[in-house]
């Protein structure tokens, strides 16, 4: 009975597995997820919620007014199955999932992808549909890891500090983690979904490891920084800047900030952005960063019509 169970647990997530030997044990991580979201909604609490109209489109304004009320008042551990969330942080398709987990299948074994995916989750976080909707998003984060890797010849595993712009609920963070060893991962992002991470994080990565910028936490490898003040990220390094369509979808402000903070110092970038949603001009960014020097690539992601990855070097 017990085999029977786990190939359909199997099959619900691609034919991997999400095994107990790598998940948190819910007895730590329900006490974390409920202390992380007391210290989240406080601190969302104190902060001021008004953004700049120039740094973020109103259909993010609109998410983040229907998205408080759940935050406040109904969030909990099965938080992946919240409409917003889901639609907005949350990669689905399950035709591209497919092709996904082949192309990571011919990179890694099959251990060692149950280990990166599964490693911090825990029971609650993968209930349900969110079982599936976990486990697609997770092989869809790793794929883009390893797309940068094959592109670039640089293994994530090197690589000492990340700058992550758009970081969702913060799964693409915990992956990262289970790949590699950086000592520091900064996720640039809204201010409620900076707690949103917070949440995440401090649940699959455990008390102590995340932090908020301006509250530092000594050997922290997460800190979070919410961008209604961009000013405050001045020293901010990585040397790898990474953004999974989140930098196409913002204005050509927020566009224009980074590239004038110099992509954070990064050596490295790896990009997915949609070619109807962009806020650069067509062949603006690679000429640009051409012109400074980088080596830059750029490929269609052939079963997301329309969609493409961006990877620089210096």
């Amino acid at each position: 009975m017990k085999n029977i169970i786990s190939q359909l647990k199997s099959l619900a997530t691609g034919g991997f597995s999400f095994r107990d030997e790598y998940l948190c044990k819910p007895e730590i991580a329900l006490p974390r997820f409920e202390k992380a979201l007391k210290e989240a909604r406080a601190f969302y609490g104190k902060k001021d919620k008004k953004i700049p109209s120039e740094l973020v489109h109103d259909c993010w304004k609109d998410n983040i007014s229907r998205l408080e009320s759940y935050f406040f008042n109904q969030m909990n551990a099965d938080f992946v199955s919240n409409e917003i969330i889901n639609s907005t942080m949350v990669f689905t398709d399950r035709k591209a999932h497919k092709i996904e987990v082949q192309n990571i299948s011919s990179a890694l074994d099959r251990n060692e992808i149950d280990r990166i995916v599964g490693k911090g989750l825990n029971a609650a976080f993968i209930q349900g549909k969110s079982r599936r909707a976990a486990a697609i998003n997770s092989i869809h984060h790793l794929h883009h890891l390893l797309q940068f890797e094959r592109a670039t010849g640089r293994k994530i595993s090197s690589i000492k500090s990340i700058v992550e712009f758009g970081g969702g609920y913060g799964n693409m963070a915990r992956i990262a983690q289970n790949i590699g060893s950086f000592d520091r991962y900064s996720i640039i992002d809204l201010l409620l979904f900076s707690c949103i991470q917070y949440i995440f994080l401090c649940t699959s990565a455990g008390e102590g490891q995340v932090s908020f910028s301006g509250h530092p936490i000594k050997n922290a490898k997460f800190t979070l920084h919410p961008i209604s003040d961009p000013g405050s990220m001045g020293s901010l390094q990585g040397e790898l800047f990474l953004s999974t369509w989140a930098l196409s979808e913002s204005t050509r402000a927020i566009y224009d900030w980074v590239d004038a903070c110099d992509w954070f110092g990064a050596t490295n970038l790896l990009l997915a952005y949609n070619l109807q949603w962009k806020p650069w001009q067509e062949n603006e960014l690679a000429a640009s960063l051409r012109n400074k020097g980088w080596r830059v690539a750029e490929e269609t992601i052939p079963f997301l019509p329309g969609n493409f990855y961006f990877f620089a070097t210096r």
